[in-house]
């Protein structure tokens, strides 16, 4: 019977490694920001998309950096959640990658190099990614640091009022001082992701490709009432199959919503400041949904119609005018990624095993978004700014 069942495992393994099923765990707790990348993790990521995963020694998905910055090189850190880290495509197409060759194929800082780092991490609102600047991307001390903002769940994300995943640092507002509130720290399940025994049990899976299925089937991943697996609940109409909220599409309707807004602008202006301080530079980018770019004219309409608004783009101009009130530029994707989509019928969202339109950007969107940035940071900062 053993042998039986070790067989069975066995052949069980070959087939999905043959299918190319995989879903792994490459996360770790982190104090600062409640998650992070586990250092020198390697997988193959076939949720959405499909890709070869490698976390570099200081758990981001990227390749290995000195600390101390190189004579003669510029560096661009770029902050962000999952579109950032981009486990759906590979680590030559992400947004971070193409960037970097962009920049330097257009002498963006003359006869200097140009690094992009990339510190994009699933799940992250405005306030982990300051965190995630103070405690992590320093260090490798940045000339400019680019925010990639994705209305669609970080205004979510940002706010103790609306977000369900409660194991995260939260910001609030007393009397217009942010204080940071890190009591996820005493969480229960928190502690327990830091024993020995949640580490080895994660090993296993990481191991297994009969594991991962396993405990995919068991955290609900397959379920029809299932959006995004820790990031939101099942039962809020407001949000899509792919945890993104429809009210960032119009003004706030509650006082919560309302909150949430302030909230996140007074850390973007925070960001900016702080960016400041420190002698950099500090632009932000407006990340899009599937349904703001989706080359099929009809579902946008339907979709604005249901809604109730006449176009997808109030956070893009919300957006935009908080960057020329706090000085900052605000570089916004949805327009010029649309227009790319129609013209050649393609969508910037979405994979072979996903639905077309829908979800992350693939390779096209990553190229084109990078592409766009690239435009803007030129036209931004002319050539040469190495100056600090």
């Amino acid at each position: 019977m053993l042998l039986g069942l070790l067989l069975g495992f066995a052949a069980a393994e070959g087939v999905l490694v043959a299918m190319g099923v995989s879903y792994p765990l490459p996360y770790r707790v982190d104090e600062h920001c409640g998650t992070g990348l586990s250092p020198g993790f390697r997988g193959w990521w076939s949720k959405e998309g499909a890709a070869e995963i490698r976390i570099n020694s200081a758990g981001f998905r990227d390749r290995e950096h000195t600390l101390e910055k190189p004579e003669n090189v510029l560096r661009v850190a770029v902050l962000g959640d999952s579109y950032i880290e981009a486990f759906q495509v590979s680590q030559d197409e992400m947004l971070a990658s193409v960037l970097e060759r962009e920049l330097n194929t257009k002498r963006f800082a003359g006869d200097c190099k140009v690094e992009v780092l990339s510190f994009g991490v699933s799940g992250y609102g405005t306030t982990q990614e300051l965190l995630m600047l103070r405690h992590h991307v320093w260090q490798f001390d940045p000339d400019i640091v680019l925010l990639a903002f994705l209305p669609a769940n970080d205004l979510r994300n940002n706010s103790s009022r609306l977000e369900s995943q409660q194991l995260r640092p939260v910001f609030e507002m007393v009397d217009d001082a942010l204080v940071l509130d890190n009591s996820f720290r005493t969480d229960p399940t928190f502690l327990y992701a830091k024993t020995d025994s949640f580490r080895i049990k994660t090993a296993l899976i990481n191991s297994s490709r009969v594991l991962q299925l396993v405990q995919s089937i068991r955290n609900g991943e397959f379920s029809t009432d299932r959006t995004v697996k820790d990031q939101i609940d099942g039962n809020d109409n407001s949000r899509d199959r792919v945890g993104l909220d429809d009210q960032c599409f119009r003004p706030p309707e509650n006082d919560d919503w309302q909150h949430a807004w302030k909230l996140t602008e007074r850390l973007i202006v925070e960001m900016n400041q702080e960016v400041v301080d420190h002698g950099s530079r500090f632009a932000m980018t407006v990340v899009t949904s599937g349904i703001q770019v989706n080359s099929d004219a009809k579902k946008r309409q339907d979709y604005c119609k249901r809604l109730g608004v006449t176009d997808l783009n109030y956070a893009d101009t919300r957006l935009r005018k908080l960057g020329e009130r706090a000085d900052f530029p605000v570089i916004v994707l949805s327009e010029d990624l649309r227009a790319y989509d129609e013209e050649h019928q393609v969508n910037a969202h979405g994979f072979s095993n996903t639905q077309p339109g829908e979800g992350h950007w693939n390779a096209t969107g990553h190229r084109e978004a990078a592409r766009i940035c690239a435009r803007e940071l030129l036209r931004t900062w002319p050539p040469i700014i190495a100056e600090r």
